[in-house]
């Protein structure tokens, strides 16, 4: 028996996009009666909600929500909270895909009986694709515990032996699975039995800490080696901004913090495991990132502030806990430097070693 598929997508200021990604998911080759395409306009100014209710006219499995803007989480909500269907897929309405991805993917969630199916992308620019990304799982199927110990830990984060492997120098140590929801099919069942949400807080990380919620309540998941979606890049983009914005970056893992803590205790409550360690590398590392992003030359904050500013997050209690309990291994000098400095709590040479770094030219790279 054949289920019923419905494809949210949250839609803001992309007019130059939605059409291709509109076409894209209105090609797919799933049966139309057995889809639904339900499509959040989140307040958009620009044309980009005419273009959604001209498509919802013309085809009659479209349902187009108009909205205040809310950000991409509440819009999500929004969507889970109108879709009927068996599996619910998230995309975003600047990127497209493969005509054939909701025949396959739902055919393989269907004939595994699993509670989920993790797939590869396509990184795409300027009309062509110029990085193809797999999952990089060892197996295919993997079942209860293995979900949690395994599959998650991808998603969420790194460790302190992925930081320790970096500082060692073994290649892709700080690898992480790309946590967006769009590479995933999930049962509405299990989003709907263990009431999941997109925390509205976040403006980035929310993609982390719903899948890594998700896949804490899957008990069996299937990896499929093979690239149904195309990501594509624009320098307009929430995350494109952020990545290059030092204050907003700070507040966003200040607020990721919050939610990470929040998903631990909901895991903790449901399955008694304690995921911290899952992501304790990554908190480790985003204290050295920090201090980095901050001491470069910022025109819309004092040097007083950038250090203050990166002083917050770092003297939090549940940041200073995770670097007091790191145990830096050994590897490379260069690299292990910044993390003793940051052990020991000098933070205002820290901060002064990333300045002068960045007078000579030198850049933090992973």
């Amino acid at each position: 028996m054949k289920a019923k598929v419905s494809i949210i997508i949250p839609a803001y200021n992309i007019r130059d996009y939605i059409e291709k990604c509109l076409n894209s998911v209105i090609s797919q080759d799933y049966d139309k009666e057995l889809t639904e395409i339900i499509i959040v306009d989140d307040g958009s100014t620009d044309g980009t909600a005419e273009i959604l209710d001209e498509y919802a006219k013309a085809n009659s499995y479209i349902k187009v929500i108009h909205k205040q803007n809310g950000g991409v989480s509440a819009a999500r909500n929004d969507g889970i909270k109108k879709a009927t269907g068996d599996y619910i897929f998230f995309f975003d309405g600047d990127d497209f895909q493969e005509k054939y991805t909701c025949s396959e993917l739902v055919g393989i969630i269907q004939k595994e009986a699993c509670d989920a199916v993790i797939y590869g992308y396509h990184r795409f620019e300027d009309g062509k694709v110029y990085e193809t990304n797999l999952p990089r799982f060892t197996k295919d199927i993997y079942v209860d515990e293995e979900v949690i110990n395994e599959v998650m830990p991808a998603f969420i984060g790194l460790s302190y032996d992925d930081v320790n492997n970096w500082i060692a120098g073994i290649k892709d140590s700080l690898y992480v699975e790309n946590p967006a929801l769009w590479r995933i099919l999930c049962k509405r069942s299990i989003i709907i039995d263990n009431n999941l949400k997109f925390d509205e807080t976040l403006k980035v990380g929310e993609d982390t800490c719903f899948i890594s919620e998700y896949l804490s309540c899957c008990k069996k998941v299937y990896v499929q080696q093979k690239c149904y979606y195309y990501l594509v890049t624009r320098p307009t983009s929430a995350i494109y901004r952020y990545e290059r914005e030092p204050f907003s970056k700070l507040e966003g893992k200040k607020k990721l913090n919050d939610a990470r803590q929040a998903l631990v205790e909901r895991v903790k409550k449901r399955t008694g495991k304690d995921i911290t360690y899952t992501f304790a590398g990554t908190i480790v590392m985003s204290a050295v990132e920090m201090a980095f992003q901050l001491s470069g030359k910022n025109a819309k904050a004092s040097r007083k502030e950038r250090y203050e500013g990166y002083q917050s997050f770092v003297t939090d209690k549940r940041v200073l806990n995770l670097i007091i309990g790191f145990d830096i291994g050994n590897g490379s000098i260069i690299k292990r430097i910044p993390f003793v400095i940051l052990k020991k709590g000098w933070l205002r040479l820290l901060f002064l070693a990333t300045t002068i770094l960045h007078l000579i030219g030198y850049e933090f790279k992973r």
